[in-house]
């Protein structure tokens, strides 16, 4: 641990933590001692590396009273230590790494000095600031566009920045400006490419209101300054269109099988799953089934791979592409896809619906995963649900209140629409999520008339 500055001399604290120098005004000129902003370098990923400091960020260079201070602002989610940027940044004699958590004062500060390489420590933004002579520059993420950051000097007013986001909004234009106008694809494209936009704006926006309200201390100057803003001019904004258009938009899209279709489907699908025209993914391995599971898998037909088929088994040895025939879904075949498991084992990617056929009527519940849901008609399904929440039962938490949720609406209307989040119904059906916390054996059949019982025994 650190001593304090009273107790230690201050040519044995780390840089930061010593008493600053005489003030610069932070312009560029040089003021006595004081600080002087030498410019900032956008350091790319060597491509040849996959770790450390090679990770992509910008460095803002201050010549200091206490020598030059590297402050740098990663680029990417996972980043290096600062010590591992001494190599990088040679001129400086202290790194200071921006980095993504947050501390009681704001982001939080990494540091190290090169007279000591092996002592890091977490200097406050009043002591950064004070060494700089000015507020020192933080961006959220979001905003941190090499172009801006690198043109960007103290004193300047701060600017209009387009977001960077991932999945990429300028991805999902660019293709869509290459649809046919007024063709749902391209206006499906527009409209999750301006979502992502407009979320991850606000987002930005929210994190600099929240962090001035949070760290800025009355009496004391705020030890920071915000250099942009997020640009609010969307080129994609007149084509937004309504959620059914972007429904066939994607329906489209999933059945095409060019590589462009692909690649944006795979943007489409890192942003939100709900957008697809189908519900949440399972995986069923063809040697260890229930009876409905395997009366699924035997009705497949199999069919030529569309984009959809191509991202869900981007990342596995795909051995066949099929469709489910009664509610259209995709499936994958893949070979080997658990470590744990035979490495010649097929595994069944399927997708489940969002909702059954309207008119349809709930007959009985099968547990397993996925649960299935037969109808009066004798035909089985996965039961309605997407990726988050799931449906599950044996213990007691979110899954079995899921699972009692979307039963209880099926018991209503057989068409129901899965739960998602934004629903909040998961604490109504006591009857049947006392049913579902029970430990009841995998293959489990349970009637309408069960199901009813139990629903009213609450």
């Amino acid at each position: 641990m650190l001593e304090s500055a009273a107790e230690t001399e201050p040519d044995e604290l780390p840089v930061l933590r010593r008493p600053a120098a005489e003030a610069g005004d932070g312009t560029g000129a040089e003021t006595g001692a004081g600080a002087r902003y030498l410019g900032g370098i956008h350091h790319a990923r060597d491509r040849e590396q996959s770790e450390g400091a090679c990770e992509e960020h910008f460095a803002g260079l201050w010549r200091t009273g206490e020598g030059v201070v590297a402050v740098v602002y990663p680029l990417e989610p996972m980043f290096a230590e600062a010590a591992e940027l001494l190599d990088v940044h040679t001129a400086a004699g202290t790194i200071v790494v921006v980095k993504h958590a947050y501390a009681l004062d704001g982001p939080e500060l990494g540091a190290v000095d090169r007279a000591r390489p092996d002592l890091a420590y977490s200097p406050s933004w009043a002591e950064l600031s004070a060494h700089l002579g000015a507020p020192a520059p933080w961006w959220p993420s979001a905003l941190r566009r090499p172009a801006h950051l690198t043109a960007w000097r103290p004193g300047d007013e701060p600017r209009p920045v387009e977001v960077v986001t991932h999945p990429s909004w300028e991805a999902l234009y660019a293709f869509a400006e290459r649809e046919p106008a007024g063709s749902a694809v391209r206006r499906a494209c527009f409209t999750i490419g301006h979502r992502i936009r407009a979320g991850t704006s606000e987002s930005a926006s929210k994190r600099m209101e929240n962090l001035r309200d949070w760290a800025e201390k009355p009496g004391e100057p705020f030890p920071m300054v915000f250099p942009a803003v997020p640009d609010t001019d969307d080129p994609g904004l007149a084509e937004v269109a309504a959620d059914d258009v972007v429904a066939a938009g994607l329906a489209a899209l999933c059945a095409r099988t060019d590589d462009a279709a692909v690649e944006c489907l795979e943007d489409v699908s890192l942003w939100s799953g709900e957008d697809l025209p189908y519900g949440g993914t399972f995986n069923l391995m063809r040697t260890d089934v229930t009876r409905a599971a395997a009366e699924w898998i035997n009705r497949l037909r199999q069919v030529h791979a569309t984009a959809l088929h191509r991202v869900e088994g981007a990342d596995y040895d795909t051995v066949g592409t099929f469709v489910d025939p009664v509610t259209g879904s995709p499936v994958v075949a893949v070979k080997g896809k658990f470590l744990h498991r035979d490495t010649h084992e097929i595994t069944y990617i399927g997708r489940a619906p969002k909702r059954l056929p309207a008119g349809s009527v709930l007959k009985e519940v099968v547990l397993d995963d996925p649960v299935w849901i037969r109808t009066t008609d004798g035909t089985v399904y996965p039961a309605p649900a997407m990726d988050a929440p799931g449906l599950a039962w044996g213990y007691r938490g979110s899954g079995p209140l899921t699972l009692a949720e979307c039963i209880g609406r099926l018991l209503d209307d057989g068409a129901a629409h899965a739960v998602t989040y934004d629903d909040d119904g998961r604490s109504e059906e006591s009857g049947l999520s006392a049913l579902f916390v029970k430990d009841l054996p995998r293959g489990t059949r349970i009637s309408r008339r069960e199901l009813e019982r139990a629903r009213n025994s609450a």
